[in-house]
């Protein structure tokens, strides 16, 4: 099973705009679980605000159209649902981190680079 994720974890980077350790430092992480999800574990300074409210979530925080936005959530689905609705509100660099276990790679990964 750590193979299939290890995998995936290798086809989300080839997929995505960011690799490793090119996390910006002003990235906005945003957890989009549900809040029971989110209270069991997340990402180190992570936003929670459910796929299904993405679009008034985000708002609420007021970030530029271009901020850096990463997403997450269980395995990547929900991520992605509410990466789309981003990007078609406009919001220029949003990244699908994939699951909870990827995304704390990537942001260890990208902190490990500082």
């Amino acid at each position: 099973m750590r193979r299939l994720s290890l995998s995936c974890l290798l086809a989300l980077l080839l997929s995505t705009p960011l690799a490793w350790s090119q996390v910006p430092d002003n990235a906005v992480w945003i957890d989009v679980r549900t809040p029971s999800e989110f209270a069991e574990g997340r990402v180190e300074g992570a936003t929670l605000i459910p796929w299904d409210g993405i679009e008034t979530g985000i708002r609420a925080l007021k970030l530029d159209k271009d901020t850096p936005i990463v997403l997450y959530c269980g395995s990547g689905g929900r991520a992605g649902r509410a990466r789309e609705t981003l990007q078609a509100n406009g919001y220029s660099q949003v990244t699908n981190a994939g699951g909870l276990e990827e995304a704390q790679a990537l942001k260890a990964a990208s902190q490990a680079e500082d």
